[in-house]
């Protein structure tokens, strides 16, 4: 319980980003868009947000050429988004500045504990991938 309410609260934490007018939700769902395309229902599914809020944010994103929408071939009434090369590298920038705001307080810890935040850190992704998140 303690490291879900730790990585939480980093998560939130280092997702405050001065400057940056999106949600954490919104590079979440950038994120996922960069791995593989996926219709809305299923981003607001995996998001937990109602379809209509989904909409709203993808039509932003949309606005920002960061996504892109185009008829699903598996269903041709449905719609697939996919993130742009402008959206992997304004999801890349943001990325760089949440790392740029956290690199400062990493230089204040010895040697041991970096490495063990980069033990664990990897032991993250094996347990995301174990229980199945998408968002990466």
């Amino acid at each position: 319980m303690d490291l879900l309410l730790a990585t939480a609260r980093f998560s939130r934490t280092v997702g405050r980003v001065p400057g940056v007018h999106y949600s954490t939700v919104a590079w979440r769902v950038l994120s996922e868009l960069s791995s593989a395309p996926a219709r809305i229902s299923t981003l607001a599914h995996g998001q937990r947000v109602a379809q209509p809020t989904m909409t709203a944010l993808v039509q932003r994103l949309e606005g920002e050429g960061w996504v892109a929408r185009a008829p699903d071939p598996e269903d041709g009434r449905a719609m697939l988004v996919s993130a742009t090369d402008s959206g992997r590298a304004a999801l890349a920038d943001y990325r760089h500045a949440a790392a740029a705001a956290v690199d400062p307080h990493l230089a204040g810890l010895t040697d041991f504990d970096r490495a063990t935040l980069a033990r664990a850190a990897e032991l993250l992704q094996q347990l995301s991938e174990a229980v199945g998140d998408p968002s990466g």
